[in-house]
């Protein structure tokens, strides 16, 4: 299986998703941002992670190079981090209207960039730590309208388990979404502040090649990690 995991630094999430492929697959983690790349390297490396490519791209250039390469896309995406207000002072001191509008536009460019990564029948979680509905219920259902061939998918899928709310009904900016699918985690249900929605590629999945197999292509990726990890 192909991972892309779009803002993935400084690495807890990249690490848990290389903790479910079990170390067969490819991961690809991508930070924007050089120095947090860098953490991005680092922290891999030492959770042992052998199956990881990082990146430092931007994900306009990455969906130009790959285009419906990965089979699984995380983007939990810059956001205006109004959940880690009651953590971070700065959060806070740096908080308007305008950073949402930005933080906003910014994800729904990502968002776009990474449907054009993912191959038919393909999955992609978006996520934030925000509460703001420009940026949760709004941004989906807006990418909905601009991408007919996905559809939202309950975030819980099969899995007896549950958490958090349902979004809501009001977010949506005024555009359809089924609220019921996606989740909000509130501080007062044991986490500081998430949205978290699923979304599918319309399509038939690629046939997965047997554990420990690559295609050529994945070699290469792998190879070109392994040399930059003798590098460091």
């Amino acid at each position: 299986m192909r991972v892309l995991d779009t803002c993935a630094a400084p690495g807890g999430k990249s690490s848990q998703l290389a903790a479910a492929l079990g170390g067969q697959g490819l991961l690809v983690s991508n930070e924007f941002v050089a120095a947090r790349a860098e953490v991005l390297r680092s922290n891999l490396e030492r959770m042992g992670v052998p199956n990881a490519v990082v990146l430092n791209e931007d994900t306009g250039r990455i969906a130009a190079a790959l285009p419906e390469f990965f089979d699984r896309v995380l983007v939990d995406a810059p956001c205006s981090g109004e959940g880690m207000f009651r953590k971070e002072a700065v959060a806070v001191t740096q908080h308007c209207e305008a950073l949402v509008k930005q933080c906003a536009a910014l994800g729904a460019q990502i968002l776009d960039n990474a449907a054009a990564c993912l191959a038919p029948g393909g999955e992609m979680i978006y996520s934030t730590c925000t509460f703001a509905p420009e940026e949760d219920e709004g941004q989906v259902a807006a990418f909905l309208q601009r991408h007919p061939e996905f559809t939202l998918a309950d975030v819980f899928g099969n899995v007896d388990y549950s958490f958090g709310s349902p979004g809501e009904a009001n977010r949506t900016g005024g555009l359809p979404l089924d609220v019921s699918k996606v989740r909000r985690i509130w501080p007062c249900q044991g986490g500081e502040g998430h949205f978290i929605a699923r979304l599918v590629k319309a399509g038939t999945p690629r046939a997965l090649p047997a554990p420990g197999t690559y295609t050529a292509e994945e070699e290469l990726w792998l190879a070109a990690a392994a040399e930059q990890s003798k590098k460091q």
